[in-house]
């Protein structure tokens, strides 16, 4: 269960109120009068409680439970028990993660900026924006309305960002322009000089870095995440795209919309990916190389070379990922031979 020091609760509502936000099938009438408390998962609910089951992995979880209300689909409905009261939806998951939000709504802003803050006189602040203590906000800065701003952010020259985003604690944001909703986590790094020397006689010399961060709106980025601007071009990152903790996202980097970028994936300067594009943890890909739309790539892959739209590549340097099963087998069948 949420601990209520952190996490403040809404509610209760009745599944009347739940199935009409969530666009659930028709209840009982009986249903529609049941009281919802919080939600939890199978093992650990009660019947005041709503949770969900989308995968017959967690099959042993749903027989015993005793949750009041379970998010199904018509598809799993054969798999619950016959005393479960269930809400039929399409996707349970995305149901349940709407629910979430209904029980636990964003914190309530406290607009104004802390006495602590440092605000350039020329910065424009929109209605509504909670500034938190220590952040600097620098000269002809931007930032929209009802907007977060955490403890210790630094905000350089000029940045724009637009209207309902958080920016978390100890941030450091230049040369760049956020859209709306964006939503940034502790300790992340945009705007910073991308990785370009060249060798001379005195040893490397930086090449200049005159791009920027291109931030579109309802992206969202994870902690101690480091995204360069760029060195003539722009560096983008497409709407709804998802980056988990840890991401590098170098220099003149074209990332598309709604990509998902799992944690401590780096992508080398000048790289375009496509939209929908999905890599697993800790996949590095090299510089100048294009990543097709809505292609797919393992955890722990090299990318050296272009990949396909729709492709779905693994392995060290990555192929299709057939291929890569085909070798892994067959070198595990090789080894045995040897032993």
């Amino acid at each position: 269960m949420a601990d209520a020091r952190f996490f403040h609760r809404a509610g209760p509502f009745l599944l009347s109120e739940i199935a009409a936000m969530i666009g659930a099938e028709p209840l009982s009438a009986d249903d529609e009068q049941t009281s919802i408390e919080d939600i939890a998962d199978l093992e650990a609910a009660g019947p005041g409680h709503i949770s969900v089951f989308s995968d017959v992995r967690y099959l042993d979880a749903l027989l015993p439970t005793q949750a009041g209300a379970i998010l199904i689909s018509r598809k799993l409905a054969h798999h619950a028990p016959a005393t479960a009261r269930l809400i039929y939806v399409a996707d349970p998951r995305r149901a349940y993660a709407q629910v979430g939000r209904l029980f636990y709504p964003p914190q309530t802003l406290n607009a104004g900026i802390h006495d602590s803050a440092r605000v350039h006189p020329s910065a424009c602040i929109g209605r509504g924006t909670q500034v938190d203590p220590g952040a600097v906000i620098g000269r002809d800065v931007d930032i929209g309305e009802r907007c977060h701003i955490g403890a210790n952010v630094v905000i350089g020259d000029g940045v724009l960002i637009g209207d309902d985003c958080r920016i978390g604690a100890n941030c450091s944001i230049s040369h760049a322009l956020l859209g709306h909703r964006v939503e940034i986590e502790t300790c992340v790094t945009i705007g910073s000089q991308g990785f370009g020397f060249v060798p001379g006689p005195a040893g490397l010399e930086r090449m200049l870095q005159l791009g920027r961060v291109i931030i579109e709106e309802s992206v969202k980025i994870g902690a101690n995440c480091a995204i360069d601007r760029g060195a003539t071009q722009d560096t983008i990152i497409g709407a709804g795209s998802v980056l988990d903790n840890l991401v590098h996202i170098a220099h003149n980097v074209r990332l598309g919309r709604h990509c998902v970028i799992c944690a401590q994936v780096g992508i080398a300067g000048s790289t375009v990916v496509g939209d929908g594009v999905m890599m697993g943890g800790q996949t590095g890909v090299a510089d100048h190389l294009t990543i097709g739309r809505g292609a797919q790539i393992a955890a722990k892959s090299g990318v050296m070379r272009d990949v396909p739209a729709k492709a779905v590549m693994g392995g060290f340097p990555a192929m299709p990922i057939k291929d890569w099963h085909r070798q892994t087998v067959g070198l595990s069948r090789l080894s045995k031979k040897v032993e």
